[in-house]
């Protein structure tokens, strides 16, 4: 009974250990990533926004990062 008991504990011990070190490990690479991305300038992400106006169709860009038009007015498509 007891060596059942000591098999089981050493199986679960040995069971968990790598999951340990590889969680571990990806959040260290986590930390890094971040690290070296915040040090670096990204561009601007500009979305066209599309509309249907009196039957024509129109669009405008909208600067997802700054949060602002980048067109004053709509644009007619074709």
């Amino acid at each position: 009974m007891k060596k059942t008991l000591l098999v089981l504990a050493v199986l679960f011990i040995v069971a968990l250990s790598p999951a340990q070190s590889l969680q571990v490990g990806a959040s260290s690479g986590v930390v890094q990533n971040q690290a070296a991305i915040s040090g670096t300038q990204r561009a601007d992400v500009i979305k066209k926004i599309f509309r249907l106006n009196n039957g024509v169709v129109q669009y405008r860009r909208w600067n997802e990062t700054q949060g602002y038009w980048v067109d004053p007015d709509w644009i007619n498509v074709g």
